[in-house]
């Protein structure tokens, strides 16, 4: 297994006409690199994982929001034998392609694909991963998802957002164990011209998680602690690169041209300016009452 995958041959596996049909090579690849005894498959859709590991005589249990499993509400866990060697998933993406509606009689709540906005989709993907890493065993369990870039809106103007970013963010830092790109080949955009700045997306990024012996809940503290760090991190950048600007500067004038850099910050701390003097005093100089400097 390598960190960069294409294979222009999706293979006999699954239905070639279930659209985001994963790869058969992807799933094979990764059994025949971690060799689970049981690998599991969150979100099988036409069946690919579980053709490859009857082809290979791997122990297999597959579960969709078609056969009536939700990750977001059923506990993957105890719908398997035992903890799992290799949970993966491949979920829907929000607004890409809907995989349930009048096609598949009726929305379900579960259903990623019929997602408000993105920060919906990650709050569940989250969920999703979470009860992956439940479902595998401690000390080595792996747990894996298959994520693309997404824009939204009309081709070249909507939003880019980068999943594969969110999701490493929002699980444990120290449970990453890899990160792959897999090559898209045949997709409906590949024969479209465009013009301007557009870039056309052709990957996606299997992203590979070690389950480490934490429970639960410190694995809760961990992620929230990271993110802290993050936000304390940003801040300091932020303060500095508006003192570089500024070069010397009396404090009021230092929070006008924060105010104007950094709303984003401002509206999760209402004490933004005490947290600006904190900045202040631990990386600049005081050069004259009220005046700091770089």
């Amino acid at each position: 297994m390598k960190s960069v995958m294409s294979f222009p041959d999706r293979g006999p596996w699954g239905k070639s006409n279930w659209r985001g049909n994963t790869s058969g090579y992807v799933i094979k690849e990764m059994i025949e690199h971690f060799k689970p005894k049981l690998f599991v498959d969150a979100c099988e859709g036409s069946g690919t994982s579980g053709d490859v590991c009857r082809e290979m005589g791997i122990e297999y249990v597959g579960l969709d929001l078609h056969k009536g499993n939700d990750f977001t509400k059923d506990y993957i866990l105890s719908q398997l034998p035992r903890p799992a060697d290799v949970c993966f998933s491949h979920p829907p993406y929000h607004d890409m392609i809907a995989y349930s509606g009048e096609v598949y009689h009726g929305i379900r709540e579960g259903d990623t694909s019929r997602c408000l906005s993105p920060e919906e989709f990650i709050s569940k993907s989250q969920t999703m991963l979470l009860n992956q890493r439940e479902a595998v065993r401690d000390n080595g369990g792996i747990y894996a998802t298959l994520i693309g870039d997404h824009r939204g809106g009309t081709l070249g103007k909507g939003n880019f957002r980068s999943y594969q970013a969110d999701f490493i963010q929002m699980m444990p830092k120290d449970e990453l164990l890899s990160v792959a790109i897999k090559l898209q080949h045949n997709c409906l955009s590949d024969d479209r011209v465009y013009s301007g700045s557009f870039v056309p997306i052709m990957h996606e990024y299997l992203i590979i998680w070690k389950k480490a012996s934490k429970s639960l809940v410190a694995v809760s503290f961990d992620i929230a602690n990271e993110l802290q760090k993050r936000v304390a991190t940003t801040w300091r950048n932020v303060i500095r690169v508006v003192m570089m600007k500024l070069g010397e500067a009396k404090l009021d004038d230092i929070y006008k041209e924060v105010e104007a850099v950094a709303s984003h910050l401002l509206g999760v701390n209402p004490n933004w300016q005490a947290k600006v003097r904190q900045q202040l005093q631990k990386h600049h100089t005081n050069v004259a009452r009220g005046v700091w400097a770089i």
